[in-house]
């Protein structure tokens, strides 16, 4: 309400008292000067983005091992070895001739004889190869040949996963202007005013 009063004298009275500046001399009744008064500011905190959200891709590679494994270079097999037949030497007496009786002529004191005769049996002696053992097949079994290899297997597989990265602020404070700078006019106490 004052500020207003003070307005409206500054628009109306002023003016007319500048101009009617010729006729000083007379008693002051009110006196005003000009008075500037400053702006007024006020702080304000705001948060400021610095770094917007984000979110990248992290790769996690594969992870191999080594391991030894059994395998085989050569399968059990069986072969066969074969034993010849044996044999041997058997001696025999054969009858080559049997015994007999026959009539011969023999010079008995020089006279020419007929007589019966008995012959005996007449044997020789034979050889003869005769089986002992038959030839034989005998099974010989070779057993499997296994050897070790190292071997890479999978242990983990590759994977990747996503890492969010939030917005970073920050606080700042800054003036912010109020009310400007003005110029106001002001009553003053001087001699010769009756204020």
């Amino acid at each position: 309400m004052r500020r207003r009063f003070w307005s409206a004298v500054a628009a109306l009275a002023i003016s007319p008292i500048l101009a009617t500046s010729a006729l000083a001399g007379g008693q002051a009744l009110s006196c005003y000067q000009q008075a500037t008064v400053p702006a007024v500011y006020k702080t304000v905190h705001q948060q400021v983005l610095v770094k917007p959200a984000s979110s990248h891709v992290v790769q996690k590679p594969a992870v191999y091992a080594y391991q030894n494994r059994r395998v085989l270079v050569q399968p059990e097999r069986v072969s066969y070895r074969k034993t010849p037949a044996v044999y041997r030497t058997q001696h025999r007496q054969v009858q080559v001739r049997p015994a007999s009786v026959g009539w011969e002529y023999r010079m008995i004191r020089g006279v020419k004889t007929l007589c019966k005769v008995k012959h005996p049996a007449v044997f020789k002696t034979v050889s003869q190869q005769v089986l002992v053992q038959p030839a034989s097949k005998v099974a010989v079994r070779q057993p499997a040949i296994y050897s070790t290899v190292k071997e890479k297997v999978l242990v983990k597989p590759a994977s990747s996963y996503t890492v969010q990265q939030p917005a970073v602020y920050k606080t700042v404070s800054r003036q912010v202007l109020v009310q400007p700078a003005r110029t106001v006019w002001q009553p003053v106490r001087v001699r010769g005013c009756r204020y």
